[in-house]
Parts: structure tokens; sequence; C-alpha cells
């Protein structure tokens, strides 16, 4: 009686390991499938917008135009007005992102020492340099990663993450820098007129007027969660997943347009400039996180964010304000290259997932 318990108990504890790893399995063949189906629609939102650039350069441009402006003043404000409204603002969270935004700053430091002295850039490729270095994607990639390779809460703490980077980066430091660096800054340098009010007031103009992202996450911290009312959730996902093949579509379409002047070739070359922004954006910023996380625990996804190639809103902030588009679109093409390259390997090795 007491070997047939203890056998009964034996094959029950071995069915539920079985279990256990075909539902293991299961899901790591979920999230490969996922990656792929990402990866999938960043290379054929990049050869749709070449494509099209191909077939008609005016009709490019009107889809690139439409599809920044569509992610500046709709898509990206109101999936930032939404998902900040419901975010839960945890000490862990808001110190990691603290740091992060301090190891950023660290890494622009470093990334306009190196554009204004061994690269010698000119002022519009500094703004987008400095950009470059400081802005990832952790909204239009690394949160579709992260719905994918976490669970709810671990969404929400890279949402939360994604808001205080895109403040940071985007919001302020993106248009400031555009206000500093791009075509408009670069004629009252030449002119020598009035040059200190000027870029005062374009900063104050960019970081407030012309920047809707800042006004929507300003709104999302001060409503009460009922502002933002539950059915909003899954429309603000839906354009946060939108915001991706836009993106990339207007990526494909300024590579062809640089490859048709024959200024740019499809892949961009690997210049010195391109190739040590994504060092900048991709090692050093990374690894000044891990090391200030040793003395502190972050959430889980914020170390993958880090990480976290070139962002989009780059080409949004030089084509409103006029840095340099070719220096973003390469450094984006191969900052993220690299990028999925590492998460499939990551996820075949089963160490994502």
């Amino acid at each position: 009686m007491a070997a047939t318990l203890v056998e009964a108990v034996a094959a029950s504890e071995e069915a539920r390991r079985r279990e256990e790893a075909r539902r293991a399995r299961g899901g790591a063949r979920a999230t490969l499938l996922a990656v792929l189906a990402i990866v999938v629609a960043i290379a054929a939102s990049i050869a749709a917008g070449a494509a099209l650039e191909r077939r008609s350069n005016r009709a490019a441009h009107a889809a690139r135009s439409f599809a920044l402006r569509s992610m500046l003043w709709v898509l990206a404000p109101f999936a930032t007005y939404v998902n900040l409204a419901h975010a839960d603002l945890e000490l862990d969270a808001l110190a990691g992102g603290l740091i992060a935004i301090a190891a950023l700053g660290v890494t622009g430091v470093v990334a306009w020492q190196l554009a204004r002295g061994p690269l010698r850039l000119e002022r519009r490729s500094i703004g987008a340099y400095v950009h470059c270095s400081v802005q990832s994607n952790t909204g239009y990639l690394g949160l579709p990663l992260c719905a994918v390779l976490f669970d709810q809460h671990g969404l929400a703490q890279a949402i939360v993450y994604d808001v205080l980077i895109s403040l940071a980066t985007f919001a302020v430091g993106g248009f400031a820098l555009g206000a500093a660096f791009g075509d408009a800054a670069g004629r009252r340098a030449a002119d020598g007129a009035g040059r200190r009010g000027a870029v005062a007031l374009d900063l104050a103009r960019a970081v407030v007027l012309r920047n809707p992202i800042l006004l929507s996450a300003s709104a999302g911290l001060l409503v009460p969660e009922a502002w933002a009312p539950d059915f909003l959730l899954t429309p603000a996902k839906v354009a946060i997943f939108a915001m991706l093949p836009l993106g990339f579509l207007a990526v494909g379409v300024t590579l062809a347009d640089e490859a048709d002047d024959g200024t740019l070739r499809i892949p961009p070359p690997l210049t010195r400039a391109v190739g040590s922004v994504v060092a900048l954006r991709m090692l050093l910023m990374p690894a000044l996180f891990l090391l200030c996380t040793l003395f502190l625990d972050v959430p889980e996804p914020y170390l993958l964010l880090a990480a976290m190639p070139v962002g989009l809103n780059t080409l949004i902030v030089a084509h409103a304000t006029g840095l340099d588009l070719r220096l973003c679109a390469s450094a984006i093409t191969w900052s993220t290259s690299i990028a999925i390259v590492g998460v499939l390997a990551l996820s075949l090795t089963g160490v994502l997932g």
C-alpha cells in the first residue's frame, strides 16, 4: 500500500514536471515567434519606405512627413497620456529611471566632446550625434519586446522607464538639442545677430509649443486615473505597436532618398561617426547603468531597455528642427540591426523568454 502511494506521488510529480517543461517549450516558441514578427515588421517597413521612395520621391516624402507627424502629434501623445495616467510609480522604478537619466547625461557629454573634437562634425550633425547617443528606442522597439518577454507588471515597469527617459531625451533634451544645433540655430550663428536671445526663444518654443509629448506627459501625471478609462489601454497599446512600422517606414524613405542623391548607400556605410555613436548608445550607457545598479535593485526590464538601439524619435526631432537626418537614419539602421541579431540570439539560446 505504501509502495503504491509512493509510486503514485512520483508519477504525479513526473507528470507535473513534464507539463511544466511542455509549457516552457511552448512559451519559448511563442516568444521566438513574437520576436520574429517584430523583426519581419521592421524589415518590411524599411523595405516599403525604400521602395516607395524609388517609385515616387514626392509621395515618399509626403508619407514620411505623415508618419512622423502622426507619431509626434497623435500616437505618441495618446499612448504617453494613457500609460502614464495608469502607471504605478514605485520607488525602485523611479530611482532606476533617475540613474538611467544620469548615465545618459554622462554619455551625452562624452558624445558632445567627440563630435566637436576628434570627429569635427558640422553644427547640425553635432546635435544629431549627441541626440543619437542618448535617445534609445524604448518605445517603438523596447515596449513591444517587453510585452513579449515580461508579464503585465513588467510591461508597466517598462512603460514607466520609457516615459521617464522619453521626457529627458525626447520631450525636453531632444527638442533642446534641435533648437541649439538645428538649421535655424546654424543660420543665426552665421548671421551673428541676436544669437543668445534667439536661441533661448527657440528653445522655449521647441520645448513647450512644438512638443506635444511634454504636454501629454504632464497631463498624464496630473490627472486622476479615472480620466484615462481602462478601455483606452488597448488602443494605447495598439498605438505603441503602430509606431514601429511608421517609424521604420520613415527610416527606409530617408535611406533611399540619401542613396538617390549619391550621399548614402543602402545599407549605410559604417563611418566613424556612426560606429562611435552606436557604441556610445549600446555599450557605454548600458555599462554605466549596470555599474550603478550594483548598488541598487532596479526592475528587470530596465536592463533590457538600457541597451536598446538608437531611437526613432531622433528622426522626429531632426525632421522638426533641421538636425542631420542622414546621420540619424544610419545610426538607427546599424544599431537596430545589431539589437535584432542580439535579441534573436538570446531568444534562440533561451536566455530571453
